[in-house]
């Protein structure tokens, strides 16, 4: 039996597969250059909107605040989510360049499922802080100041990093023997894995069991936070106090609700071994949607709804206005100087 088992294991490393390949969307294959263009146009508006941030909070003293803190951590990390994603989605329909190395792959899905599970952890991070701000206001000065927001957001990367290494060193073990095709855009753990010539159930039991903790536990720990929160609004006695705090918070779960829902959905249909029509289609769609949208809408909804930002905004402007306003009052009193000189002459 064992001479047996070494035999199987020598022919599978000797037909191992080097490289996948990605599907891409099912059934587009017109105009790609047109899908390439269009997530050059987003993967650069992504990196100016979150260097936006980062200049904002750089220039604003004021706004080294915890929740700045948090939010620059969390527009760090969707950085390098969405460069995680896009370079190879641009390649692949610009370049025509669909395959990646094995090694390359598991790369890619380590830094993935990092990004992923800091995003997640830092928006639980985000919750405690509106949670101890409504919540325990007089407490909130002592509990949350700058250092202990950056200790937060430090434990939060930590434990992203470490998150998938068991996920990664198990799927990167597998031999793969064929077929190499992805039915994705990028390397994802429950795909992988199924293209493994072995048996696999405990490896996606392990995957399930990991990603219930980022995901499930994570977002019950928020959804729980922002229930109480929302009794906590609820019982302020003015009407202005109320609006203020649920308009703070409804920021949050914006961004919350377009992190989270994509997200649990493939989740759940996965883990439950959902089939529905257009399966593939819907996959590959909700998981560019939850890997390109949040890093590129939330400095968008930062920039719109936190006034500190919208405050800063408007000062730019102004400053603008003021310098143009006094350039064009200089070029007309010079020109009326060499007017009333030639007149003279």
């Amino acid at each position: 039996m064992e001479q047996e088992w070494r035999l199987q294991t020598q022919n599978l490393n000797i037909t191992s597969i080097k490289e996948f390949v990605f599907a891409g969307f099912p059934g587009v294959s017109k105009f790609p250059e047109l899908i390439g263009l269009t997530f050059i146009v987003t993967y650069i508006l992504t990196l100016l909107g979150n260097m936006f941030i980062f200049y904002v909070v750089k220039k604003q003293e004021s706004l080294r605040t915890p929740m700045f803190i948090i939010i620059c951590n969390l527009a760090f990390s969707d950085v390098i989510y969405s460069t995680v994603i896009s370079p190879k989605i641009i390649q692949v329909y610009l370049f025509g360049s669909n395959t990646i190395k094995s090694q390359t792959c598991f790369i890619q899905m380590y830094f993935l499922y990092f990004a992923g599970s800091v995003d997640s952890y830092i928006l639980l991070v985000m919750a405690v802080d509106r949670y101890v701000s409504i919540c325990h206001p007089l407490r909130y000065p002592s509990l949350i100041t700058n250092k202990n927001t950056h200790l937060m957001c430090l434990i939060a990367w930590i434990i992203g990093a470490l998150s998938p290494v068991a996920l990664v060193a198990y799927a990167s073990g597998l031999p793969y023997c064929g077929p190499n095709v992805i039915s994705h855009l990028y390397c994802e753990y429950g795909l992988i894995v199924k293209l493994a010539c072995t048996e696999t159930s405990s490896i996606k039991q392990m995957g399930t069991s990991i990603g219930s903790i980022v995901l499930i536990a994570v977002f019950v720990l928020i959804l729980f936070s922002y229930l109480r929160i929302i009794i906590s609004v609820l019982k302020i006695a003015t009407t202005s106090g109320r609006m203020k705090a649920a308009y703070t918070c409804s920021t949050q779960l914006i961004v919350i609700a377009i992190y989270f829902f994509p997200r649990l959905f493939v989740y759940i249909a996965f883990t439950a071994g959902l089939s529905v029509q257009g399966e593939a289609e819907l996959r590959v769609s909700l998981g560019i949607l939850y890997c390109v949208l949040p890093p590129l809408v939330n400095p968008i909804i930062y920039s719109f709804r936190l006034n500190e930002i919208k405050q800063f905004v408007f000062k730019l402007l102004k400053q603008g206005k003021i310098t143009n306003t006094g350039d064009q009052i200089k070029s007309t009193a010079g020109e009326q100087i060499k007017t009333i000189c030639a007149s003279k002459s």
